[in-house]
């Protein structure tokens, strides 16, 4: 289990940097930033499979490929794209006080795939990281309910928290069920499907929104672009491809119901990056709502321990 645990968090802690890298991107919308995010995923990706091709490996049937393209749309275009709209609409606050609770689904929705946990063991820790979720949000809460957008803005919010609780019980499942699939080759020909995607998608949206595209900032080199250019690289290797790597390989060795809850640490970890980019410290509300998730988390490692499947490689 510690493995597992182990490999959760460093998923968790790279996957915090999503929360700054953006910041140093000016002049680029949030669908750009995701769809160049994903271009890079997809790019190393498919410069992975094509050596591993070479030299005889990662040949897999059609049904992998479907399942591969499947989990690709779900994680990468349904999720990030839902999140971009959520935060277009409402506000920041709200988006994360939603998405926060995705350990909670994600631990509910798995414990009733897996039907390795009683529904009752996981209510405290559930309690736990709503309160501290809210708690920590407290600070950056305003509601804006004269909005007639505001509404959309939850329930893209809520696509998002679907979509991404779908697709951490599932590619767990997957890798349980197919160890002949290794991590590394399954965050690849995710990467592969991505990069398909993300020119279909990309190629309808140049068509439908050429008006409003800037072509003109992509043509020559300058600063805004070499930052955009870096950050992309960042977001799309060590976020994306790293990432997910290393989260694939913490399904495999943990319950999805503990795997869950761990994806609290995004939060938590993007939090302290904010801050420590901004030299600052966090509020005391701040502070007393990340003391609540750990402590959640740790509850939720004790409870998982005394009903924790085993897996080996």
């Amino acid at each position: 289990m510690v493995k597992g645990i182990s490999y959760a968090l460093a998923a968790c802690f790279i996957w915090g940097l999503i929360f700054i890298v953006p910041q140093f991107m000016e002049g680029f919308s949030s669908i750009e930033i995701t769809l160049g995010r994903y271009f890079v995923y997809g790019v190393i990706s498919l410069l992975i499979f094509s050596r591993q091709r070479f030299k005889g490996f990662c040949g897999y049937p059609l049904s992998i490929w479907l399942r591969a393209s499947m989990f690709s749309l779900i994680s990468t275009i349904v999720y990030y794209f839902s999140v971009v709209l959520a935060l277009r609409y409402s506000t920041p606050a709200v988006c994360t006080l939603i998405l926060g609770i995705s350990p909670i689904t994600i631990a509910f929705y798995g414990s009733w795939k897996e039907k390795n946990f009683c529904f009752k063991s996981l209510i405290p820790t559930s309690l736990l990281i709503i309160l501290g979720i809210v708690i920590v949000n407290i600070p950056k809460f305003q509601l804006n309910e004269s909005s007639s957008e505001y509404g959309l803005g939850l329930i893209f919010s809520v696509v998002a928290l679907v979509a991404w609780s779908l697709y951490v019980v599932e590619n767990s499942k997957f890798l349980k069920s197919n160890p002949q699939v290794s991590s590394n080759d399954w965050t690849t020909l995710i990467g592969v499907s991505t990069l398909g995607w993300v020119i279909f998608f990309g190629l309808i949206s140049a068509f439908v929104f050429a008006n409003a595209i800037e072509f003109d900032k992509y043509s020559y080199l300058n600063q805004s672009f070499i930052r955009f250019a870096i950050g992309c690289s960042v977001l799309g290797i060590l976020c994306s491809w790293l990432g997910s790597y290393l989260w694939n390989q913490a399904s495999f060795y943990l319950p999805v119901t503990l795997a869950g809850q761990l994806t609290i640490f995004e939060t938590i970890f993007g939090v302290l990056f904010v801050y420590l980019i901004a030299g600052e410290m966090p509020l005391q509300l701040e502070c007393v709502g990340i003391i609540i998730l750990l402590g959640a988390v740790i509850y939720g490692i004790k409870v998982s321990n005394k009903a924790i499947p085993i897996y080996q490689s």
